[in-house]
């Protein structure tokens, strides 16, 4: 088990708890995962959550969660997670991006697949390709938690692999430019 110690800044905190809106999303992006965060150094992080983007204490942010697991960013330069870093906290205060979030988890692989096959649900589908669409047309107004940390880490030209703009925990758990340090809390 890791501890705060063994944390870098620009690390990534995938974790989830056992809230209503952590299993379904778990469910509907196939993983086991359901929010994501960034270690900025200090014992605190930058995450975005209902109240919007938020600069908070590790040890607050994580007392819920019954799973945190860090993920380190391969072939990045010390610079370049400073740059991760500064850009995040120049979106604190930012408003959180519902329609971003359901766009990014309908139109996910596991989402996506799901609507296909389940028919009553098809229209949601097609309301989340809507949002996911209208959230790639300005996806820095407001953000939610995955779309933070990829959009940080694009910008610091180090990108996590998939598109950012529709980034699910899940997405950032399987890229192949991360390294998995190990389990922060484990229930």
């Amino acid at each position: 088990m890791l501890t705060i110690s063994d944390l870098k800044p620009a690390d990534i905190l995938l974790s989830t708890g056992d809230a209503k809106v952590s299993t379904v999303i778990r469910g509907g992006t196939i993983s086991r995962y359901s929010h994501a965060a960034l270690y900025i150094g200090d014992s605190q992080i930058i995450e975005a959550i209902g109240s919007g983007v938020t600069l908070q204490s590790l040890q607050d942010a994580m007392s819920d969660d019954s799973l945190v697991s860090v993920y380190r960013r391969l072939r990045m330069s010390d610079e370049q997670g400073l740059q991760v870093i500064r850009y995040a906290k120049q979106q604190i205060g930012k408003k959180y991006d519902y329609v971003g979030a359901f766009g990014g988890g309908v139109t996910s692989g596991p989402g996506f697949l799901i609507g296909i096959f389940l028919s009553p649900i098809r229209p949601i589908i097609i309301a989340g390709v809507v949002a996911d669409l209208y959230n790639r047309l300005n996806p820095e107004a407001a953000f939610y938690c995955s779309e933070l940390v990829a959009i940080a880490f694009e910008k610091a030209s180090v990108p996590l692999g998939s598109g950012a703009a529709s980034t699910t925990p899940a997405d950032i758990s399987r890229s192949h430019v991360l390294n998995y340090v190990g389990n922060l809390k484990k229930i």
